[in-house]
């Protein structure tokens, strides 16, 4: 019974044993399995993330690209190459085949492009003399490969129309039409030897300052793209590294993101193992999945490429040595324990792959010259770069997730949260896809001028925005030094050119007898080049006065017909020179009004019809037409010349443009005038423009706001038909340059003045406390003390200063608000001189009879201001002031005034409590709201006032203009007053800014 019980559990053992051993290996295989395949799907997972991140580096520096080109105003072939080997692509990111740009040609413009590719010799070399669009024909456009990094190895791609070919077309399509990255379907490069499956990403390039919000505004914007190509082979060996021997790789393109998939048929092949491969050694596992990367979708599958070893090793030892449990324990746990730390390994290596891959971009941007700046849609910086920490001199961490307002001195750091959030509700761009110069602020506190380009970007389908900044200190201060240059050449050229000028002028009119006929046609030409060289040295300072906003501007509401019939007489001599003829050819029934200055209007006019002139063939006419058109009026000047050419027009209007820019050039000139012009009329409020074919001679024509005349009062008849004095008047030249004395002498006196002349200041001073003068010249420049200080004095001395005054000078008229506005001075003549014009501004200020002054009462508690005011009109009117309400209600129930200049914000109250003072008076006077508050005010508010202008906003000439117009006798028809009034309101609107 002991033996059969021994045998029993023996046996029961064994069998148990067994049961048990089988058990386990089964057990532990599938232990064993489930940990390899964990192993697996993170080794898979790993790889694809950083594929992933591999990619998004390649967008980066196409993105980088992108910057680049949107921070410079055109790239060439050399700034794309230094760019290019600055990244040393190669080196810091594995895997790019080649980098280049694609610029958009159209079928018109593809022969000059091809010419200009094969004249640039520099980086292509002599080989590329026969470079052509490939492949030929005729396509409504092209996207044309113009620059390629590494060039050598890569000449087959040179020329390659990217729109000839399906899979490039549509990626670049797609690029165009979104504004994001685009990769193509998998394609075979031109330039390959092999039969390696490549693919191609594209970033779109904009034309700088072009709105880009819609897809029709990108696809009008689009100027080609910035592209990567890849081999697919060489980017999975990248990423995989030593592990390829582990894993099998496929990848396969299944089409578009977000398009329905297509059958199996249309899934293209990126990367595939040899069928021979997979059938020799079926896969125990396999990861498939789904990538999505710049408008593509991409599958990815991972075969292992054997069965683990530990797999193999579990079984066998379970069933080797299944009664030892305590080792099966225990190699479980060492297996375990193995599988963690290669986890770990596996996740040091992914977090050492980002962080280089984070290194790599980091350089990218560090190694940019121009400042890089990103920041989210609230404002706040996510990325600075190394230029951009040397350019304001903070670290990175100081400014990380800050607002980027932080970067700029006032106002702009007031007003960017606004445009931000104005951009994000409506879209309207004021900053971004606009290149400006702005200040910057260091963090110093100090400010520096910059070139700002902003470009908007979404990645991962946030909107991000990119800074370019660049420091233009230095060119600001060239452009200042070559401003005062400008001005002390023409000053040191108009006063010698103002005697050959004048004694050539009195030479020609007979002043030394009548002379011989050659001696006199020699006069004409040096008359006619003196002539140039003064139009010269005026057209050049008019370009420096417009640019620094100095050009100043006497405005007035009158008659255009007269003044181009003005202008078509005076320009009948140049057109006969060239022999053509001007004709008005059209004209109003009536005359049409505008708000304009008259001079600049004529300049304008003389500007083009002298281009006109030079341009019409012999025998020619050109035609002159006033139209109107809705509410604006047009002149336009048609020629029948060779019309502008279509290379030339876009830049037509620019400074020193001209369509024969050699030195051989048939028509002279200087460039300015069409420059000049555009920036007068715009000055104007209108608006200018040219329409033209080749071959059938050219329009220019300009636009201007028409404006109802204001009704000329009695007074203003009086002061234009006055009749001079029976005895003739007594005129002072006061002039250090005796030359031009004497033609200034000679002129006045032929025109029936008595002439006196004074070198100097303290002379000037002699002669007018001994004598009564008419009028008086005035130059600046004067050898003993400033004409604008002897002016000065002369007004501030008791009794006052009446003697109108004519300045005639070389210096431009930067002292025009020192010496107290428009009325300070009769007129302002520039050296030169127009004897006509001399003569109509002396004729204006004797004989235009005195009327009565006016009292103005000035409500202002700026006794500064006060003073300014008063010395803007002189003997012309009594101001009185008041520093507050209750002394302006003392002073307007004690005498009566002609107009109240008003300021709102006083020490005791509103002004506008003022108002129903002013209007319960019996004859209540105008009054001129001048604040610098430019709050609404109410409709009642509203009419009562004659005129509201802002301080800062509003010149002295405007303030004394609108004063004196309503100082004027009163007009009967109190229609005609509202009409006055609302005339008056409506032109401030384009205020000038305060002198």
């Amino acid at each position: 019974m002991a033996l059969f019980s021994i045998q029993g559990s023996a046996v029961l053992s064994l069998v148990c044993g067994l049961a048990l051993t089988v058990w386990a290996a089964q057990w532990a295989v599938g232990v064993a399995e489930s940990e390899a395949w964990h192993e697996f799907e993170q080794a898979a997972a790993i790889r694809v993330l950083q594929l992933d991140k591999r990619l998004d580096a390649y967008e980066g520096v196409l993105r980088g690209l992108q910057g680049f080109f949107a921070g410079s105003v055109e790239v060439d072939r050399g700034e794309f190459h230094r760019y290019i080997d600055r990244l040393e692509l190669k080196k810091r990111l594995p895997g790019f085949q080649v980098v280049g740009f694609a610029r958009r040609v159209t079928l018109a413009e593809r022969d000059a492009f091809s010419d200009a590719v094969r004249s640039d010799r520099h980086f292509l070399g002599e080989g590329y003399s026969g470079f052509a669009v490939r492949p030929p024909g005729e396509r409504p456009e092209y996207l044309v490969i113009e620059f390629i990094e590494p060039a050598q190895g890569n000449e087959a791609a040179m020329g390659l129309d990217l729109l000839s070919e399906s899979a490039r077309r549509h990626a670049a399509e797609r690029a165009r039409a979104t504004g994001a990255a685009a990769a193509t379907a998998p394609i075979t490069l031109v330039q390959e030897t092999g039969r390696q499956t490549s693919f191609v990403l594209m970033v779109p390039i904009y034309r700088n300052g072009a709105p880009i919000a819609t897809t029709e505004e990108r696809q009008d914007a689009f100027l080609g793209v910035v592209y990567a190509a890849f081999r697919m082979e060489d980017l999975a060996r990248g990423v995989f590294g030593d592990d390829a021997q582990r894993f099998d790789l496929a990848i396969d393109d299944v089409g578009r993101v977000g398009t329905a998939a297509g059958s199996a048929a249309d899934v293209q092949p990126l990367l595939h193992p040899t069928a021979s491969q997979r059938e020799a050694s079926p896969a125990p596992f396999v990861s498939t999945r789904l990538l999505d990367f710049a408008g593509r979708q991409w599958r990815l599958r991972i075969d292992a490429a054997e069965v683990p070893a530990a797999v193999k090793r579990g079984a066998t030892a379970v069933l080797a040595g299944g009664t030892l449990i305590s080792v099966l324990i225990f190699a479980l746990l060492h297996s375990f324990a193995g599988a963690r730390t290669r986890a770990l390994k596996l996740a040091d290596g992914m977090t050492h792959e980002l962080r280089e891959s984070e290194a790599r971009t980091r350089a990218v941007l560090d190694n940019t010259l121009d400042a890089i700046i990103t920041i989210d849609e609230q404002g706040l910086i996510e990325s600075f770069n190394l230029a951009a920490e040397k350019l304001f001199c903070y670290a990175t961490e100081e400014v990380l997730g800050r607002n980027v307002k932080m970067l700029m001195p006032a106002p702009y750091t007031d007003e960017h949260d606004g445009y931000l959030r104005a951009y994000r509700q409506t879209g309207v761009r004021k900053i971004i896809g606009i290149g400006r110069e702005v200040l910057g602020k260091r963090a110093d506190g100090s400010c520096f001028p910059m070139e700002l380009a902003v470009t908007e970007v979404i990645v991962n389908d946030r909107r991000r925005f990119i800074g370019l900044a660049h420091d233009i200190t230095e060119r600001k201060k060239m452009e200042h030094l070559k401003n005062e240059f400008v001005a002390t050449v023409s000053h040191e050229l108009r006063t010698p050119l103002t005697s050959i000028r004048g004694s050539l002028g009195l030479l020609d009119g007979g002043l030394a007898g009548e002379l011989p006929t050659q001696a006199k046609a020699l006069i004409g030409i040096a008359a006619n080049n003196c002539d140039r060289l003064v139009d010269l040295i005026n057209d050049i300072l008019d370009i420096e006065r417009i640019a620094s906003g100095r050009m100043s501007f006497q405005f007035a509401t009158q008659p255009l017909l007269p003044l181009i019939e003005q202008a078509i007489e005076a320009n009948q001599g140049f057109a006969v020179q060239h022999e053509v003829r001007i004709e008005l050819v059209a004209r109003l029934a009536d005359e049409g009004q505008a708000r304009i200055d008259a001079d600049r209007f004529l300049q304008v006019l003389a500007n083009l019809l002298s281009n006109a002139a030079k341009f019409s063939p012999s025998g020619e006419t050109v035609d002159v037409s006033l139209q109107r058109r809705g509410d604006r009026l047009r002149i336009e000047v048609v020629d029948r010349g060779p019309g502008i050419p279509e290379e030339f027009r876009a830049r037509i209007f620019e400074k020193f443009s001209q369509a024969d820019g050699s030195t051989t050039r048939a028509k002279g000139g200087s460039g300015l005038g069409l420059s000049i012009s555009r920036a007068l009329v715009e000055r104007m409020g209108g608006e200018i423009g040219f329409n033209s074919e080749p071959g059938h001679g050219a329009c220019f024509w300009f636009e201007l706001p028409e404006i109802a005349p204001l009704a000329r009062s009695a007074m203003a008849d009086s002061e234009l038909d006055g009749e001079p004095a029976s005895e003739a008047p007594r005129v002072l030249v006061c002039e250090d340059d005796g030359d031009i004395a004497q033609i200034l002498s000679t002129l006045l006196t032929r025109a029936g003045y008595q002439v006196d002349h004074a070198s100097s200041a303290a002379m000037a001073r002699d002669l007018l406390g001994s004598r009564q003068y008419a009028a008086m010249t005035l130059d600046i420049g004067l050898p003993d003390e400033s004409g604008v200080d002897l002016l000065t004095s002369l007004r501030a001395a008791k009794g006052g200063f009446q003697v109108p005054v004519v300045v005639v000078s070389g210096s431009p008229d930067l002292a025009t608000p020192a010496l107290g506005g428009a009325l300070a001075v009769v007129d302002w003549l520039d050296k030169p001189v127009d004897a006509q014009r001399l003569a109509a501004a002396l004729k204006r200020a004797i004989h235009g009879p005195a009327s009565r002054r006016a009292r103005i009462l000035h409500v202002e508690d700026d006794a500064d201001l006060v003073h300014i005011v008063a010395a803007q009109f002189g003997c012309l009117a009594e101001i009185v002031g008041a520093r507050t309400l209750s002394t302006a209600r003392e002073e307007l129930a004690t005498r009566s005034f002609d107009v109240v200049i008003l300021d709102l914000v006083l020490p005791d109250g509103s002004g506008l409590e003022l108002l129903q003072v002013i209007q319960d008076l019996a004859h209540p006077p105008p009054v001129v709201v001048f604040s610098a508050s430019d709050a609404e005010m109410r409709l009642d508010t509203q009419q009562a006032v004659a005129a509201s202008l802002v301080k800062s906003r509003t010149s002295n000439e405007r303030l004394v203009q609108i004063v004196r117009e309503l100082t004027q006798p009163a007009m009967a028809d109190e229609e005609e007053i509202g009409k006055r009034k609302e005339n008056l309101n409506g032109d401030d609107t384009k205020a000038q800014p305060k002198s």
